[in-house]
């Protein structure tokens, strides 16, 4: 099982762990805390009330005795659903760095995603072609998502003890969400992207923790995803973990992001390339890479 960046025909630069499908997520508790549940729960209305953020993000991805960690620094409007990110990248992945986001509802942006792109190029890719809803597609976290699927907390949920994060004393909860719950409890505008999740992860329970100040108000959210390539010829199948995390702060900052203008993107031939965040088939798994790391690939053919 290898990690990439990929960038195929009019698809770019999304994260994806190559012939994967989503392996078994853990079974929620049987009892937990009404009250602590009923925190999470809310959490995310109060997060979107707070405008906007910046924040720090880490994705961890581990296979074996591989890992590649990808850490990033950005800035979202929960309500617009809008941020960007810019992400630091293994220093063997092929990537000058560091890569450039821009998130919006329908799309995500990468630039210095793919070597063969030039560097003032955006590249565009769907965000419903993205299996996983952008949930780890990006390479970070996208925070209006990942806690978004917070409305689908399971009743397992426990106040874990408090803790200092900086200057501020936090509470911690962990348990577990489910993701069908949560695309039935979001804004009928909103679902997409855990649509595609749905449809994506074979399990739709994900284990958490979370954060929160005294406000109420999401302070950094970690799931864990596991994935597992389905094995063959009698081996057992290979698993691995991906950690996602986010660190909000600095709430109510301006946000002055827009998408790249048509004459910034990028644009290849092959539309009809899978996007880059599908999985591959689960029957034909690819083999590990010797190295462990990011490995870009790109079929650039066409520019305007």
């Amino acid at each position: 099982m290898k990690f990439r960046i990929v960038l195929t025909g009019a698809c770019a630069g999304a994260l994806v762990l190559t012939g994967c499908g989503a392996g078994g997520g853990a079974k929620p508790a049987s009892a937990g805390q009404p009250e602590a549940v009923a925190a999470v729960r809310a959490a995310t209305a109060t997060t979107v009330d707070a405008g906007s953020s910046r924040t720090r993000t880490t994705m961890t991805m581990t296979s074996g005795d591989r890992t590649v960690t990808l850490t990033g620094q950005g800035l979202f409007d929960y309500r617009r659903r809008v941020g960007t990110v810019s992400l630091d990248v293994p220093k063997d992945s092929g990537l000058t760095g560091p890569l450039q986001e821009v998130v919006t509802p329908e799309a995500l942006y990468m630039k210095n995603a793919t070597p063969g792109v030039p560097a003032d190029k955006w590249v565009r890719i769907e965000v419903r072609g993205l299996a996983d809803g952008n949930l780890i597609s990006g390479g970070s976290a996208d925070p209006t998502t990942s806690f978004e699927i917070l409305r689908g907390v399971n009743d397992d949920v426990v106040l874990a003890g408090t803790e200092k994060l900086g200057a501020d004393d936090v509470r911690k909860y962990t348990g577990t969400l489910d993701i069908r719950k949560a695309h039935d409890l979001s804004p009928e505008n909103q679902r997409a992207p855990l649509a595609a999740a749905l449809k994506s992860f074979a399990s739709p329970t994900i284990p958490f923790e979370v954060l929160l100040d005294a406000q109420g108000r999401l302070r950094k959210v970690q799931e864990e995803f596991n994935l597992a390539s389905g094995g063959s010829g009698g081996k057992a199948e290979r698993t691995a973990k991906v950690v996602s995390a986010a660190e909000l702060y600095d709430f109510g900052v301006p946000v002055q992001v827009q998408p790249p203008r048509p004459d910034e993107l990028y644009v290849a031939d092959g539309a009809a390339t899978p996007p880059a965040g599908a999985p591959a088939s689960p029957a034909a798994p690819a083999s590990p890479s010797a190295s462990g790391s990011a490995s870009p690939t790109a079929s650039p053919t066409r520019k305007r």
